[in-house]
C-alpha cells in the first residue's frame, strides 16, 4: 500500500510522527493501516519523490497533489484518504469565501 504526503519539517520529524501513531494505535490513516492488518511499524518504507528549495505550501500541495494522482494512492487503491477534492480547495480556496456581501 502507498500513500503520497507533503511536509514542511523534517522527513525524519514526519516518520517518527507515523511511527508513534502506529504505536499509539491513532486514527490516522497510516496507522490504521499498519495496525489493521499484519503489518508493524518495521514494515514501513519511505522513498522521497520531489524536494524543493521553496518550501512554499503551494509548491508543496500542488505537487502532492500530483503524485496522488501518478500514483493513484487515493483509497481504496491507496492509503491517501483525503478526497483529491479537498486538497485542491486547499491549493485554490474558493474566491467567494472572503465576499463580505
Amino acid at each position: 500500500m502507498v500513500s503520497v504526503g507533503e511536509t514542511s519539517r523534517s522527513l525524519k520529524e514526519r516518520l517518527k510522527e507515523h511511527e508513534a501513531n502506529t504505536r499509539h494505535h491513532r486514527s490516522k490513516p497510516v496507522a490504521e493501516h499498519f495496525n489493521s492488518r499484519e503489518h508493524s511499524v518495521e514494515d514501513m518504507g519511505v522513498c522521497v519523490l520531489q524536494t524543493f528549495r521553496d518550501n512554499s505550501d503551494y509548491y508543496r500541495k500542488i505537487t502532492e497533489l500530483n503524485w496522488i494522482h501518478i500514483l493513484k494512492t487515493e483509497a481504496p487503491n491507496g492509503i491517501n484518504t483525503k478526497a483529491v477534492s479537498d486538497l485542491v480547495w486547499q491549493v485554490y480556496p474558493d474566491p467567494h469565501d472572503n465576499d463580505t456581501d
